[in-house]
């Protein structure tokens, strides 16, 4: 029987392209989209109550609690933002939704390029936007209170600096009480949680920029790169060692926006 191949992974700021063999996580949930396509076998995936799915593709909402096992299967997963303009293209609701078995058919045959380590930053841009396009047409956005927007905006020009709850409230013109209300109605996730998650991304671009995992972390606000590797297997499910290369991946890049 034939060795596993290792695949790519590309990284483009808040958005993940990744070819892997075998992953399997630990029971996690995260602000991403999840998108997963096998190329060979199908895959389970194992709810918050512990319902099994077994399927050969899938898209998986925002902050949707599961476990990830795709152990016999080669798999292309794409991960981003589900405010992106990307994700306007998907149409679903808050449930896991099957991807049909024509659709998973066009993936596989253009997807096998993450597998030959013959992709660039380029190429794999190219790549993650045809599979979005196989995925639906366009709908309207979702549409977010334009106070969480102000928000938003602020953590993104302050982070990794500190951000405070009090300044967020205070530039929304609401009180903090009703502020952490309205945050997680609109995001789907805790305030202190999507910070976390904006540090996971300046962790990984200072990564990008070569800084070794001890300095990303502190850079990114972490207290130490223990507490990296933990909020990272918390909402990925597996240790960052799995996206930084080494003997499951033959690729890893970090790409510009």
């Amino acid at each position: 029987m034939d060795s596993k191949r290792k695949g790519s992974l590309f990284y483009f700021g808040e958005r993940i392209l990744l070819g892997t063999d075998g992953i399997v996580t630990e029971p996690h949930s995260h602000y991403a989209v999840s998108i997963l396509v096998s190329l060979r076998g199908s895959f389970h995936l194992y709810t918050n109550h512990n319902v099994e799915i077994e399927t050969e593709g899938i898209i998986i909402p925002p902050n949707f609690y599961h476990r990830l096992d795709g152990s016999n299967s080669e798999m292309v997963i794409i991960q981003l933002d589900p405010k992106s303009e990307e994700y306007k293209r998907i149409e679903m609701d808050q449930s896991p939704k099957t991807i049909d078995g024509d659709t998973r058919s066009k993936i596989i045959k253009i997807a096998n390029p993450l597998f030959d380590d013959t992709l660039t930053c380029d190429s794999a841009r190219s790549l993650y936007n045809q599979i979005l396009s196989l995925l639906g047409s366009k709908t309207n956005p979702k549409k977010y209170d334009e106070r969480i927007e102000m928000a938003i905006q602020r953590i993104k020009e302050k982070i990794p600096n500190p951000v405070t709850l009090l300044e967020l409230s205070e530039i929304s013109g609401i009180s903090t009480d009703r502020f952490m209300h309205l945050f997680k109605e609109n995001m789907g996730i805790p305030l202190r949680q999507y910070l976390l998650w904006q540090r996971l991304h300046i962790a990984a671009k200072l990564l990008q920029g070569g800084e070794n995992l001890t300095t990303a972390s502190h850079a990114a606000g972490f207290s130490d790169q223990a507490h990296l590797s933990r909020t990272f297997k918390k909402m990925f499910g597996v240790k960052p060692s799995l996206f930084l290369g080494g003997q499951s991946l033959s690729k890893v890049c970090f790409c510009e926006d």
